[in-house]
């Protein structure tokens, strides 16, 4: 039998969802955060508290390879603060993982990436997944992704509803008609689990209703990286240090 180490010890678990760029400063507003952890902490289990933080650097949405890579050292410069804050994970707020591999190289708690919590979830449920994401120009780079966490054999489809990510909750009623229309073509190729494909679709909580009318797993990341944080904090789990190394020479990232 594991251990549930927090729980033994009465504590209550930690974890930050952290946004790789200001999205309070964006259209969405600072209520947006507000929402998302209230979303966050509904979903998580008792004795789990989930906080929100942001970076004051980045882009305000990532949508390509060059926002991932600019979003990735205000990452890098939160992890250890965060940590050294009390939380015991930390889940990066974009599908695309940025900056995943060099936070764990940074930090001793469990980082988690919901690209590969949801992708990693709908291997599980099904043989060969879709992922559905924000924009076209998102594809290539969800294709790299999934080749670098060796799952590319069993991506059957990626595909895209072509609403932004800032536009996403505005335009609600439109993405879902638009998800189940690409998830048909997605089964269509053979699919037989779905992935959304972006954190803000996540938030969208539709995920149970697309699965309901199309009768598949759809697996919402938010929620896959919640259950992975709280599984590997309380059970102890930590990044392997021969897979993520920690730099010989001290180093401090910083926003650019």
């Amino acid at each position: 039998m594991i251990e549930n180490r927090l729980q033994t010890a009465g504590e209550t678990m930690r974890i930050v969802y952290f946004l790789p760029g200001p999205m309070s400063r964006g259209p969405l507003g600072p209520p947006e955060l507000v929402r998302r952890e209230a979303f966050l902490n509904a979903a998580a289990f008792g004795g789990t508290e989930v906080e929100v933080r942001e970076t004051d650097d980045g882009p305000a949405s990532v949508e390509s390879s060059a926002e991932e890579y600019l979003s990735v050292p205000g990452i890098l410069h939160a992890a250890p603060r965060l940590e050294a804050e009390g939380f015991d994970a930390m889940i990066i707020g974009c599908f695309g993982d940025p900056g995943l591999a060099p936070a764990r190289e940074l930090v001793g708690f469990p980082v988690i990436g919901p690209g590969q919590a949801g992708a990693l979830a709908a291997a599980q449920m099904g043989q060969r997944f879709a992922i559905i994401t924000v924009v076209d120009e998102v594809v290539p780079a969800i294709r790299r992704q999934m080749r670098g966490y060796g799952l590319e054999g069993l991506v059957a489809d990626i595909r895209a509803v072509d609403v932004p990510v800032l536009e996403l909750r505005q335009r609600a009623d439109q993405v879902l008609e638009t998800l189940e229309t690409e998830a048909h073509a997605a089964l269509r190729a053979g699919a037989d689990t779905l992935v959304l494909g972006c954190m803000t679709m996540g938030f969208l909580d539709v995920a149970r209703k697309l699965s309901e009318r199309l009768g598949v797993p759809v697996i919402n990341p938010v929620l896959a990286a919640l259950k992975a944080a709280e599984s590997f904090a309380a059970t102890g789990l930590r990044p392997s240090p021969r897979a993520y190394p920690p730099p010989r020479k001290e180093i401090s990232p910083a926003p650019v």
